[in-house]
């Protein structure tokens, strides 16, 4: 009996370290809205104007923004708030971005170690611009209003990073015009 308990707790304790390992595996983000919101925001990054070749984009969203009340308006955070509390638990979990952007410049989508340990090693990879990082995208129910962290890092101390807000009118994202935190150096 005590070595059938054994077993039993044993393989009960394997059973719930696979499911942690799993959960904290990353997901590969396959979120057409969401692409099309990044696409519609590539270009206008500091990175995508530096790139003469090839332009860099990370391949897994960060996490560490969070949207607080410093960062929208009372009025905006009321409009946004299923938005905001989607992405809040969106960024909670490891997603890998896959090639989907639809924009004008050639890229690539490189992991963070391999970006991070190039940038350390002053050996960046050539005429890249630096490279371009994102968060999920947090959706309302309807998926007509969404909000996303982005940004760039173009080098030394060559950088910006904010919100972006987005209402869906007539099928088409639109960017919402609203004061939000911005990170720049």
């Amino acid at each position: 009996m005590r070595t059938l308990s054994f077993v039993l707790i044993i393989s009960l304790l394997g059973l719930v370290s696979a499911m942690c390992q799993e959960s904290s595996a990353p997901h590969d983000y396959q979120e057409p809205d969401a692409y099309q919101i990044y696409s519609l925001l590539v270009p206008h990054e500091e990175s995508y104007g530096f790139a003469n070749s090839t332009l860099i984009i990370q391949q897994e969203t960060v996490t560490s923004a969070a949207v607080t009340g410093a960062c929208l308006s009372p009025e905006v955070a009321r409009r946004f708030k299923d938005a905001a509390s989607d992405y809040e638990h969106a960024r909670t979990k490891k997603w890998l971005l896959r090639r989907q952007f639809k924009i004008e410049k050639p890229y690539e989508v490189v992991d963070s170690k391999a970006i991070y340990t190039a940038e350390a090693s002053d050996q960046p990879r050539p005429k890249s611009g630096g490279h371009i990082f994102m968060s999920p995208v947090g959706f309302n129910r309807g998926k007509t209003l969404a909000i996303v962290y982005m940004g760039s890092i173009c080098g030394g101390l060559c950088g910006r990073a904010q919100f972006h807000l987005f209402e869906k009118i007539h099928n088409h994202w639109k960017e919402v015009p609203a004061a939000t935190c911005v990170v720049a150096s």
